[in-house]
């Protein structure tokens, strides 16, 4: 939600035209002195990351500042250096400047006092209170300070030095210290209550612990925090603020995580069929806190106008040995304009077999030109597709091939070698080949066992339905909500359900667990709409599409006088005469009932948001169901279907049952109703809340 009168925002037009100043504090440490405090990968990447994300956010910002202490700067991070910082910056400030103090490191309890303390580089952990920084102490500090607006970083917790290894984690000698999350949100509340333009941002929450992904090369919520301020936190407007960086770090922890965890579930899986009992443990809750008061605006950069990339890092190559089918041409652009590859599409009526293997190794070569370019960093890591359509044969000395028309004939061995040229990027490798009974083979031949991860999705349709599983691959991505994104994990799961019920013989194979697959990233602007785009019976290249980086704004939700007025005047109740602008903003960016409460939801105290959406939500469908005018969106077949599908991801075959118990109670009810319903069966809160927020926007 973007900040109230962005339009003409004050904060923004001061920190633009100089008149106030916008500092900035990154601390990181790593290495510790005392070796009883675990060693941290990334903390200094992470202050050497937000400080390239702030630059290009402040570049219209002239008056500001960055002071940044890591261990590889000139002054280290010991805690002379940091309060000699922070005493500065406090002496300095006016009552216009923003502060922003981001710390990455151990924050630890101490045991005798129950002190919260932020551990510096110099802090010894048998004398906590003397060498390390108080939170106490912190948010004195920042009292003194004349800045109005004040945001609080804190990427603390962190799980050490972790990662999978065998059948489980395996971790350092050394401990992580105490979880200090609970009397940090105490001290940190209070300073809230006393300042309403005082915001904490925490990265997990009590009970929790930060965790540290390879393939990001950061802190998970460090890393979405360094993107929000890219741009992809930014409002309509391009205005990036402490509420919308705070929701948008949020969400994509969560969903993160969640998709590791799904590749894991996919993993062990995998393992049990073959009678490995040494299981991946999956990653607990992260859920990033945050601890403000009131309503506020704090500033903290504008999304930069060039943002779009120079180049895809995705890319894909289909390959159809068939004759034409529309659905291959179909899911060639799904896969463009919602899935973000750059699409090569080859016919093999019209190609040879060494211009269909230079294809594949243009692919090879562009994933490892990708990871040569970019230094090998993680977090850039390409994904590569390759799509294959047509004939399997096996021959007696355990050789086989795909058959791809007019001669050209594609050996397992030589496609495995190729796969294996490109062990440095992601892999999702499809073969489509009806009829075929010994995939499984190929399943086995072609894994290459690199820890990025490979995916192999082999699919036989039955000999009188030739087309069924290339028709599953492309409706099962156009029924995906393409801008919240898809993980293959969550694909092959709903390829399962469908292969089963239409007799499609498939085998699947995940390895590697350091990185997440999508096949649809999310945040695609351009969603595939076939009424859009007519198709084609001959299957030609296909032109390249320009991806747009913003998503564009909705056309806003018109409401009736009755039901603005009584949504009005409810929340006025709760934030006062601002409700009417709050509330015209939040018309402008929705485009249901469901997500306009919850839009007004989070300008509310964490106490108050479920009451307020209750009773939103009771009057306006009270205000519905006496105006016929006003259509509410039912439950019909088509919605059931979909809820169904998405609750069986979590709780299994018995979904169905729920659903028509909820349904045969509630004959009348309503869609957000019946969402609610159905979360409330889930046990797990994390699982239920996505569960409902997937499914609200439908």
């Amino acid at each position: 939600m973007p900040p109230v009168g962005v339009g003409s925002s004050l904060s923004t037009n001061i920190l633009k035209t100089g008149k106030a100043k916008l500092w900035i504090l990154l601390v990181g440490i790593n290495n510790y002195q005392d070796d009883s405090l675990p060693f941290l990968r990334y903390p200094a990447l992470d202050c050497q990351g937000l400080a390239e994300a702030f630059t290009k956010a402040t570049e219209g910002f002239p008056n500001k500042e960055v002071i940044i202490h890591h261990d590889n700067t000139p002054q280290p991070p010991t805690l002379e250096v940091i309060r000699a910082s922070l005493m500065r910056i406090v002496s300095q400030t006016q009552a216009s400047d923003s502060i922003l103090l981001y710390f990455s490191g151990h924050g630890v309890l101490e045991p005798s006092q129950q002190e919260a303390v932020l551990c510096m580089k110099d802090t010894r952990k048998d004398d906590l209170l003397a060498t390390g920084l108080r939170m106490n102490e912190l948010v004195d500090m920042l009292s003194k300070s004349s800045a109005n607006q004040q945001l609080l970083c804190l990427d603390t917790c962190h799980s050490g030095d972790m990662r999978l290894v065998g059948g489980g984690r395996a971790r350092s000698a050394v401990e992580a210290p105490p979880n200090p999350v609970s009397q940090m949100e105490d001290i940190l509340r209070q300073r809230a209550s006393q300042s309403k333009g005082f915001c904490a941002l925490l990265s997990c929450d009590q009970g929790q612990q930060s965790w540290e992904f390879p393939e990001l090369g950061h802190g998970v919520f460090t890393y979405f925090l360094m993107q929000g301020l890219q741009g992809e936190a930014a409002d309509s407007h391009g205005v990036i603020e402490a509420d919308g960086l705070y929701k948008y770090v949020y969400r994509q922890t969560l969903q993160y995580i969640d998709k590791m965890n799904q590749q894991l579930r996919l993993i062990n899986q995998q393992k049990l069929k073959r009678g490995d009992s040494k299981l991946h443990p999956e990653y607990p809750l992260q859920t990033p806190k945050r601890i403000v008061e009131g309503v506020g605006e704090l500033v903290l950069g504008v999304k930069a106008k060039n943002t779009e990339k120079s180049s895809k890092s995705r890319r894909a190559l289909i390959i159809d040995g068939l004759p034409n089918d529309k659905n291959v041409t179909n899911l060639s652009r799904v896969l463009e304009e919602s899935g973000g590859f750059s699409v090569e599409y080859v016919s093999s009526k019209d190609k040879a077999l060494s211009e269909i293997r230079a294809s594949i190794q243009e692919l090879i070569r562009w994933c490892n030109e990708q990871r040569s370019s970019t230094g090998g960093v993680k977090k850039n890591i390409p994904t590569a597709l390759l799509y294959l359509r047509g004939y399997i044969e096996e021959i007696e000395d355990g050789e086989a091939w795909l058959i791809l028309g007019n001669g050209a004939r594609l050996s397992r061995s030589t496609l495995r070698q190729e796969l294996r040229r490109a062990a440095s990027s992601k892999q999702i490798i499809i073969l489509d080949c009806p009829e075929a009974e010994t995939l499984e083979n190929w399943v086995e031949d072609l894994q290459s066992g690199i820890e990025n991860g490979q995916y192999l999705i082999t699919g036989a349709s039955r000999t009188e339905e030739k087309e069924a599983f290339t028709r599953a691959l492309f409706e099962t991505l156009t029924a995906a909500n393409s801008q919240a994104g898809l993980p293959v994990a969550s694909w092959i799961s709903k390829l399962e359900n469908i292969c089963v019920a239409k007799g499609i013989e498939l085998h699947t194979w995940l390895s590697g667990t350091q990185a997440v697959i999508d096949i649809l990233p999310g945040n695609i602007s351009q969603v595939f709409q076939e009424e859009k785009k007519p198709v084609v019976n001959t299957p030609t290249p296909l032109p390249q599409v320009t991806q747009q980086a913003d998503v564009p704004e909705t056309t806003g939700l018109e409401i009736d006088t009755k039901q603005y007025s009584q949504l009005e005047q409810l929340l006025k109740q709760e934030v006062g005469p601002i409700a009417s602008t709050i509330l015209q903003q939040a018309l402008r960016q929705v485009s249901s009932l469901e997500l306009l409460v919850k839009n007004l939801v989070a300008y509310l105290a964490t106490e108050k948001q479920q009451q307020f959406q209750s009773k939103a939500m009771a009057m306006l469908e009270a205000v519905i169901s006496q105006d016929k005018s006003v259509i509410i969106k039912s439950v019909d077949e088509k919605f059931t279907r979909e809820c169904t599908s998405e609750l069986a991801y979590i709780v299994g075959p018995i979904a169905n049952f729920m659903v028509q118990q909820v349904l045969k109670s509630n004959p009348q009810i309503s869609r957000s109703e019946f969402i609610k319903k159905l979360a409330a069966t889930i046990s797990d809160p994390k699982q239920a809340y996505e569960f409902e927020q997937r499914l609200m926007g439908k």
